[in-house]
């Protein structure tokens, strides 16, 4: 067996170099021949061998750039401007996210928690008036009524924030952390 071989110091970098050709192809072989076979059959195209690792694996995986205020200079207003006071809180609430909240965020609204291939100044987002920011939940006995804070829900095929016209910035944040937190999406991980 190998094991018990003295390696003198003028064969060592041949040692090495023979080691890591058994660990790195050789042993590996058997497992990764299989996927290599199914990943040329389902991504065998030709186009494929002009990307770099790097290039390739930012498609697959999506880029790295969680920077939300990135989307604001591509974002599309539908009932609202830029300037309206919801979509000011709401741009000053997505600098104060942390990385997992944008993650998040980024998910709620798109369906995936990437960001496309040339960041997030390549996605444009639509933030969408939806109505009052309660709702009228119903009665108690004779008299009061109870009102539910309605939570921003998406469109995640349009990249479409649907947001109701909160009255504070608190009220909003406490909304929005709300739905992103307790967002299932499709359900598939």
């Amino acid at each position: 067996e190998g094991k018990d071989i003295n390696v003198p110091p003028t064969s060592r970098s041949e040692f090495v170099e023979l080691y890591c050709q058994w660990v790195l192809v050789e042993s590996v072989t058997a497992v990764f021949e299989p996927f290599r076979k199914g990943f040329a059959r389902v991504c065998g195209s030709p186009l494929l061998q002009a990307f770099t690792g790097l290039e390739l694996s930012r498609i697959v995986m999506g880029d790295t750039d969680l920077e939300l205020e990135h989307l604001q200079p591509k974002a599309k207003y539908e009932g609202y401007t830029a300037a309206s006071a919801v979509v000011v809180w709401l741009w000053s609430l997505l600098k104060e996210l942390d990385k997992n909240q944008r993650k998040c965020f980024l998910s709620f609204v798109t369906g995936s928690d990437r960001a496309p291939v040339g960041g997030l100044s390549e996605l444009q987002l639509i933030i969408q008036k939806a109505g009052a920011a309660t709702v009228e939940a119903g009665r108690i006995g004779e008299g009061g009524k109870v009102e539910m804070l309605r939570l921003p829900t998406a469109h995640t095929c349009f990249n479409t924030l649907l947001l109701p016209e909160y009255s504070s910035q608190e009220q909003l944040g406490t909304a929005l952390r709300m739905a992103i937190e307790n967002t299932e999406g499709f359900g598939l991980e």
